[in-house]
C-alpha cells in the first residue's frame, strides 16, 4: 500500500517525494479519504479504489504543496525575526543598557523609558482588547443583566452570577441554531468574525490553521474531570453528543460503535494526559512550533449546541462566558509570540538564552553564577508571558487555597475603595509626565462615574478601554486565574459591591479616553515623529512607535465624543481608513493592524502605571516556578496575597523616577510621587477611621504618635498600598503580630486561629480572663464576607456587633476605648454599643496636640 501511495502522490505533484514527505504517506492518505468520504459519502462509495486512490493523492498533493509554501514562508519570518531580535540588542547595548535586561524588555513591559519596543506582553494584551471591542454583543449577552430578570435584581447588580440564558443563547447561534434571543445572533457573528480575524493574522504571521466548516466554538475540557472518568465512561458519555457523519472509514463507510469507541480512547487518553502519551521517550522535545498551534487533530464534532451545552455541564470547569473570552486571549498571546519572535518562538528564545549565556560567559567568566541565575529568571519570565505552567500536583489543594484567598479578599477588602484614592496621586503623575490636560482628565473621570451617561460609556469600551470589569480580572490583589467558582464570584461581588470595581474602571477609562484625546490632537498637529515635543517623543519612541505608524494615526480621522474631547484616535478609526490611502505605505490590513495594537498598547501601558495593574514583570519576581497543588507552591502564593500591589508600585513608579535623565527630574519626580500618595493615604486613613466610629488621627507632627500617623498614611497611600489596608486593619491591631501581618492574610488566619484556641485556653490555665466569647465573635466578622463594606460597617457595628460582644465578654468595649485612647490617642464620636452617635466626628483632632 505504502508504494502505490507514494507512486499516485508523486504522479499528483509531478515530482518525486523527499523522503521527509513520504514519511507517514499512508497516515496522509488515509486521512484525506476520510475527509473525502465525510464531505459527500454517497458518491465516494460509488468510486473504485483506485478513484478514491487517486482522488485521496491528489488532495495529499495539494496539502504537500501548500506545505511546502508554509515552510518557506516560516523560513523567511525566522530569519527576519532573528535579525530583527538581533538588531534590537545591538541598538539597546549601544546605549548602554544590558543584553539580557533588553531581552526581558521585548519580553514584558518596563516602565521606563529605555526599551524603544512594544513587549509581547503589551501586544498580546492590545490584541485580546482590539478584539474583545469588537464583539461586545458577544459579551453583553454574558454579562448579567437586570432588564433581562427584574426579579433577580441583587445577582445581576453585584455580578454573582453569569447570564446563562444569555450565553447558551449565543452558543446556540454559533451552532448555527435559532435562539428566539435578540442580540444573541449578532453577538455570534461578532465571536466567528473576531475569531475569523485573529486566525487569519496569526497564519499570516506563520501560522497554519485551517477553518473547520462546522466550527462553532472553542472546546474546553476538564483534564482532571476527563481523567477522574475514565476511558470507558468518558467515550461512553461523549458518544451520544457527536455527529456521527463526521466519522468515517477510509472507504466511506461510517465509523460503527466500536471503531467510534477505539478512537474515542486515543482522544481521552491525550485530554487525560495532556499529551504526555504522544512523548517519545528518550527523544529531545520542546513545546513545538508556536504556529502549529490550533492545529492539532480538532477531531470532537458536537451534533448540536444542546449536545455541546451537557459537554461543558459535565466535563467543562469554565463557564461558556470565560471559554470564549479565554479563546481570545490564547490566540491573541500566540499572535504576539509569533509576530516578535517568529513561527517557532520557544526554538528563538533558546538560540538567544544559549548565546547570550556564551557571549556574556565568555566575556566574564567570573560572574558565570550570577549570570546562570539571571537566565533562569529571564526564562521564568518567558515561560509566564507564553502562559507556559507546571501542571497543578493536586487538584483538591490547589482549590482549596483558591477558595481560601478568594474568601479572604471578599472579607477583608470591603473598604479597598477608600484605600485605592491614592490611585488619584499616581493617575495625576502619570498624566503630568505625558503632558495630558488633568482637568480635561478630571472631567472624563467625572462623566465616567455618571451611571447615567452609557452612551460615552460604550463609546470608551468600542474603543477597547476599561474593559477589565468584563475580563473580571483581580490581578491587582495577587490573586488571578479565578475561575467560575463560587468563592471567586463571592469576591467580585465584595469588590463590586464596595464601588472599588467602578471606581477603578472609572480611573481607567479617563485615563484612556484623556490619552487617546491627546494622541489624536497631537497626530494633526505635528506631521512626524520628530516634529513632537522631546519628552512626548521620548515616550512614544520607548514604546516602539513608528513613523510609519504614526503616519497611518495621522491618515485616520478621529472621533469627536463631545466639547472636551474632539479629536479620540481610536482603533476603529484606523480601521475605517481606506485601503487606497494606505497602498503607498504597504499592505493596508497589515498596517491598519499593527497601527491599531500600537495605539492600545501605548495607552494600555501608561494607564496600568496610573491606575497601578500589575504586569508579568512583577507576577515572574512573584510567581515563578511555583507550582500550584504543593504546599511549598500554595503558601508562597498565599504569601504574596495583597502584596501585588506594592511591588508594582516599587517596580513601576520607582523606577519610572529613576529613570529622568537629569538628577533634578528624578528627584522632582519621586518627590511629587511620596507627596501625593502620602497626603490621600492621609485622606483615605482619616476616612477609615470615622467611618469606624473614630474621631480623626492627630497629624500634628509635635503629637503623641503623629509621625507615627504620617508614617501609617505613607504605606496605605503609596509604598504599600492596598496592602495597607490589610496591615492595617482591626484583626492586624488587635489579633495578629507584625510578623503574622507581613508573612500574608493566610499565615496571619493560621495565626488569629491559633490564638483563639490555644492562646484562651493558656490565658484560662493562667487564671487570665480570657475574652474568648468576644474574640471568638471577633474573628468570625473580620472574615465574614462583606461584613467589612465600609459604607455598612459603622451601622453594623454598633447596633449589632458591639451589643454581641459585651454580652459574650462583660468590659470588652471598655476595653476597646482604653485601647483606643492609650495606644492611637483616639476617642469616639460613635460610642461603641450606643445604636445612635450624640455627636459629630471632631474634625478638631487632625490637628491636635
Amino acid at each position: 500500500m505504502k508504494s502505490e501511495c507514494i507512486e499516485a502522490v508523486s504522479l499528483a505533484v509531478g515530482r518525486s517525494l523527499t523522503n521527509e514527505e513520504i514519511k507517514g504517506i499512508e497516515t496522509r492518505i488515509n486521512r484525506n479519504m476520510r475527509q473525502l468520504a465525510t464531505a459527500d459519502r454517497e458518491a465516494w462509495q460509488q468510486l473504485s479504489q483506485a478513484e478514491r486512490l487517486t482522488n485521496a493523492a491528489q488532495s495529499a498533493a495539494e496539502e504537500i504543496i501548500q506545505e511546502a509554501e508554509k515552510r518557506r514562508q516560516r523560513v523567511a519570518l525566522t530569519i527576519a525575526a532573528h535579525d530583527r531580535v538581533s538588531r534590537f540588542l545591538d541598538d539597546r547595548m549601544a546605549t548602554g543598557v544590558d543584553a539580557i535586561d533588553a531581552f526581558s524588555r521585548m519580553l514584558a513591559f518596563h516602565a521606563d523609558t529605555k526599551g524603544n519596543t512594544m513587549s509581547v506582553e503589551t501586544t498580546a494584551k492590545a490584541i485580546e482588547r482590539d478584539a474583545l471591542r469588537q464583539m461586545l454583543e458577544t459579551l453583553e449577552q454574558g454579562a448579567a443583566r437586570l432588564k433581562d430578570d427584574p426579579s433577580n435584581w441583587a445577582k445581576h447588580f453585584f455580578g454573582l452570577l453569569e447570564n446563562k440564558e444569555g450565553t447558551q443563547a449565543v452558543v446556540r447561534e454559533l451552532f448555527g441554531e435559532e435562539s428566539g434571543v435578540a442580540g444573541a445572533r449578532e453577538g455570534a457573528k461578532q465571536f466567528h468574525q473576531v475569531a475569523a480575524a485573529l486566525r487569519e493574522r496569526f497564519n499570516r504571521a506563520g501560522g497554519d490553521v485551517g477553518q473547520l466548516e462546522d466550527w462553532g466554538m472553542p472546546h474546553h475540557h476538564s483534564r482532571a474531570k476527563v481523567a477522574k472518568a475514565g476511558r470507558e465512561q468518558w467515550a461512553g458519555d461523549v458518544m451520544p453528543y457527536l455527529n456521527r457523519s463526521k466519522y468515517t472509514n477510509p472507504d466511506g463507510t461510517p465509523m460503527n460503535s466500536q471503531e467510534l469507541m477505539e478512537f474515542l480512547g486515543f482522544a481521552w487518553e491525550s485530554i487525560a494526559t495532556d499529551g504526555v502519551n504522544k512523548l517519545n521517550p528518550g527523544q529531545f522535545r520542546g513545546a513545538g512550533m508556536r504556529a502549529n498551534r490550533g492545529n492539532q487533530a480538532r477531531q470532537i464534532h458536537f451534533k448540536d449546541a444542546e449536545s455541546y451545552l451537557q459537554y461543558q455541564a459535565k466535563y467543562g470547569e469554565r463557564t461558556l462566558y470565560e471559554v470564549m473570552v479565554g479563546h481570545i486571549s490564547s490566540v491573541a498571546k500566540d499572535v504576539a509570540l509569533v509576530e516578535a519572535l517568529g513561527p517557532n518562538p520557544d526554538h528563538q528564545f533558546r538560540l538567544w538564552k544559549d548565546k547570550l549565556r556564551q557571549d556574556l560567559t565568555l566575556a566574564n567568566p567570573d560572574k558565570a553564577g550570577k549570570l546562570q541565575q539571571r537566565l533562569i529568571s529571564l526564562e521564568n519570565l518567558y515561560d509566564l508571558v507564553t502562559g507556559k505552567h507546571q501542571p497543578v500536583a493536586n487538584e483538591h489543594l490547589a482549590k482549596t487555597f483558591d477558595t481560601l484567598r478568594n474568601w479572604l479578599v471578599a472579607s477583608r477588602l470591603g473598604g479597598a475603595v477608600i484605600t485605592s484614592l491614592s490611585d488619584e496621586g499616581t493617575m495625576h503623575l502619570v498624566a503630568a509626565m505625558n503632558k495630558l490636560p488633568k482637568m480635561r482628565m478630571l472631567a472624563n473621570e467625572l462623566r465616567a462615574l455618571n451611571p447615567r451617561n452609557q452612551m460615552e460609556k460604550r463609546l470608551a469600551l468600542r474603543a477597547g478601554l476599561a474593559m477589565n470589569t468584563y475580563i473580571a480580572s483581580l490581578n491587582r490583589f495577587g490573586q488571578e486565574g479565578l475561575g467560575a467558582s463560587f468563592s471567586s464570584k463571592m469576591a467580585q461581588t465584595v469588590l463590586r459591591a464596595s464601588g472599588l470595581n467602578a471606581l477603578t474602571e472609572a480611573r481607567r477609562r479617563a485615563f484612556g479616553v484623556t490619552m487617546m484625546s491627546s494622541i489624536g490632537q497631537l497626530s494633526r498637529d505635528a506631521r512626524t515623529l520628530g516634529e513632537l515635543d522631546p519628552g512626548d517623543y521620548r515616550i512614544l519612541l520607548s514604546k516602539g512607535i513608528t513613523d510609519t505608524d504614526w503616519e497611518v494615526w495621522r491618515r485616520a480621522t478621529p472621533e469627536s465624543w463631545n466639547a472636551g474631547n474632539p479629536n479620540v484616535l481610536t482603533p476603529g478609526a484606523i480601521y475605517r481608513i481606506p485601503d487606497d490611502s494606505l497602498t503607498d505605505l504597504g499592505d493596508p490590513a497589515v498596517l491598519r493592524e499593527n497601527a491599531a495594537t500600537r495605539l492600545l498598547g501605548a495607552v494600555l501601558e501608561e494607564s496600568d502605571v496610573a491606575v497601578i495593574e500589575p504586569g508579568a514583570k512583577e507576577r515572574a519576581m512573584m510567581m515563578a516556578n511555583i507550582q500550584r497543588g504543593t504546599w511549598k507552591g500554595e503558601l508562597a502564593r498565599s504569601f504574596f496575597l495583597f502584596k501585588s500591589f506594592p511591588i508594582s508600585m516599587i517596580e513601576r513608579h520607582w523606577m519610572r523616577g529613576m529613570d529622568s535623565p537629569t538628577a533634578g527630574g528624578r528627584a522632582r519626580y519621586l518627590a511629587m510621587l511620596i507627596a501625593s500618595t502620602t497626603l490621600l493615604g492621609v485622606v483615605s486613613m482619616q476616612i477609615k477611621e470615622v467611618v469606624k466610629g473614630r474621631d480623626p488621627l492627630s497629624m500634628n507632627p509635635e503629637a503623641d504618635g503623629g509621625m507615627r500617623n504620617w508614617m501609617r498614611a505613607m504605606l496605605m497611600g503609596g509604598s504599600l498600598g492596598l496592602y495597607g489596608d490589610f496591615v492595617f486593619s482591626e484583626s492586624t491591631q488587635y489579633g495578629n503580630t507584625p510578623i503574622g501581618a507581613m508573612m500574608g492574610p493566610v499565615v496571619g488566619l493560621a495565626e488569629s486561629s491559633l490564638n483563639l484556641t490555644q492562646g484562651n485556653l493558656i490565658q484560662a490555665l493562667m487564671g487570665k480572663d480570657t475574652h474568648a466569647g468576644a474574640e471568638a465573635l471577633r474573628f468570625v466578622k473580620g472574615n465574614l464576607p462583606g461584613a467589612n463594606l465600609w459604607y455598612t460597617k459603622a451601622a453594623f457595628d454598633h447596633m449589632i456587633y458591639h451589643e454581641l460582644q459585651e454580652f459574650l465578654s462583660p468590659g470588652y468595649l471598655a476595653q476597646m476605648r482604653r485601647r483606643a485612647a492609650r495606644e492611637f490617642k483616639q476617642s469616639y464620636w460613635w460610642e461603641p454599643g450606643e445604636t445612635l452617635p450624640d455627636r459629630a466626628p471632631d474634625l478638631s483632632r487632625v490637628v491636635a496636640e
